[in-house]
């Protein structure tokens, strides 16, 4: 395999590529808390997780570190990563902290959006519209959500709030995964953002920094209402409600 940070997306233990091994490790361990693979208060160990995923101790190390900046695991003395709580309230805590940094972030991309990125992203929306939704679409769905949020991110004008948004990011794609796999069964219907995205790229191309902020914070209230319902479908179902 030749891709740079090629990304299975389940969290079992199929070898990684051999390029960006950090952030696949750090994929992978997201998708295992987040589907539940790892459980809040267990300890990760460098030399079980290597062997799981068939690399060297260092990019889990480095991935674990990276971990516990993005809020996921605590470093202890004498006890390594331990995977801190996770459920609703966390992830609407995660939420939160993304639309204050997207839509600020969004506000400010509206007046560096440049003709070759409208060009390209209504050509790209527009084609997803067209498409049935399958798999297939899905696929090419979540490439555009990607490259979509990366590119408002770096349009912004601010590095700092760049590398911000870039941080949550890597939380919300690894939660988009396991939605997406969750929705599989209903044809994606619950987690197709297009719509949503054709108008923030509408709203983008307008150049109007209110109407494109107003569109992200729809979007990102959106995304969390469906990734609630879908990532802790079984815990709303223990406790006999749903999930709001």
């Amino acid at each position: 395999m030749n891709e740079t940070a090629t990304v299975l997306p389940m969290g079992g233990d199929e070898p990684l590529a051999r390029t960006g091994l950090r952030e696949q490790v750090t994929h992978r361990i997201l998708m295992s808390v987040f589907e539940g693979r790892f459980h809040s208060g267990e300890r990760l160990v460098v030399g079980r997780l290597s062997e799981m995923f068939h690399v060297s101790p260092t990019p889990v190390r480095e991935s674990l570190v990276e971990l516990a900046g993005l809020g996921i695991v605590d470093l202890l003395p004498n006890r390594g990563a331990v995977v801190r709580p996770f459920g609703p309230p966390q992830l609407h805590e995660m939420s939160q902290v993304r639309r204050i940094l997207e839509v600020e972030a969004t506000r400010c991309a509206a007046t560096n959006w440049t003709p070759a990125d409208v060009k390209f992203f209504q050509t790209e929306f527009q084609d997803l519209e067209k498409m049935p939704i399958n798999a297939q679409r899905d696929q090419r769905a979540q490439l555009a959500d990607t490259r979509l949020h990366s590119t408002i991110a770096e349009r912004c004008g601010n590095p700092r709030l760049t590398t911000e948004v870039q941080k949550c990011l890597i939380l919300f794609r690894a939660l988009r995964n396991v939605s997406h796999l969750r929705d599989a069964w209903s044809e994606y219907r619950r987690v197709d953002d297009v719509p949503e995205h054709w108008k923030i790229v509408n709203a983008l191309a307008s150049g109007n920094p209110d109407r494109a902020a107003k569109a992200m914070e729809l979007h990102i209230r959106s995304v969390e209402k469906a990734m609630t319902e879908l990532v802790f479908s079984d815990h709303s179902a223990k406790h006999g409600k749903a999930v709001s």
